[in-house]
């Protein structure tokens, strides 16, 4: 059971890191990315969604 959650825990921060790099958000070099938690990839992907004003 761990291995199944600790797999969609990585496909979850894989989703939202290759969303911030397709915004142009980050570059697909930054390593940084990879330290991040989900809860924290998560929320900068939510910013992206928000309207500007």
């Amino acid at each position: 059971m761990k291995n199944h959650l600790r797999d969609a825990v990585e496909t979850m921060k894989e989703h939202y890191i290759q969303r911030l790099i397709h915004s142009g958000v980050v570059q697909s070099t930054d390593e940084a990315l990879q330290t991040l938690t989900l809860t924290q990839l998560e929320a900068l992907v939510k910013r992206l969604d928000q309207p500007r004003p």
